[in-house]
């Protein structure tokens, strides 16, 4: 049987210019030149010269960007996954 709905998380970067996150996020701020959120178990920092916010759905992250600066991705560790 074949899967109609994407249940796993999922990040697509599209050309450099979109980025398609499928899972659980929350929106932490963005400007004209930079967007921040926590997705799955990570913060993520997009920078870009002009960024845009395409769809905010309860699972579901599009943003446009023209010129991509830069993407920053960190892991968020628990505090029962610390060693």
């Amino acid at each position: 049987m074949k899967k109609l709905f994407q249940k796993d998380p999922l990040i697509e970067i599209v050309n450099n210019s979109q980025l398609r996150l499928i899972g659980t996020y929350k929106f932490i701020e963005a400007s004209e030149q930079h967007c921040s959120f926590l997705y799955e178990d990570f913060s993520i920092l997009i920078k870009a010269n002009r960024v845009h916010i395409d769809v905010l759905k309860e699972e579901e992250f599009i943003i446009h960007v023209e010129n991509l600066l830069s993407i920053e991705m960190k892991r968020q560790v628990n505090d029962y996954e610390k060693v």
